[in-house]
């Protein structure tokens, strides 16, 4: 797979409220992921974009992942080099 990573996320793990769910400190620029971002997550298994919805004092961050494929949503990437 050639995207790189925004931030590392298994895509079927779910949080309480059904949210997908990482860590900052799988991110590729934890500054970058702050609630309102788009951000390319996933793993070998899958990637997506998603919208983090929150990030938690003990770096715990809660996304959306956006439907349809990556190609679809590219454009809503929050880095210049999507």
């Amino acid at each position: 797979m050639s995207d790189v990573f925004d931030l590392i996320a298994d895509l079927n793990a779910q949080d309480d409220d059904g949210l997908g769910w990482s860590v900052l400190q799988d991110a590729r620029d934890p500054e970058s992921v702050r609630p309102g971002s788009m951000l390319l997550a996933g793993n070998s298994a899958g990637s997506a974009v998603v919208r983090v919805t929150a990030v938690d004092s003990d770096g715990q961050v809660h996304f959306a992942v956006l439907p349809g494929p990556v190609s679809k949503n590219r454009h809503l990437l929050d880095r210049a080099t999507a």
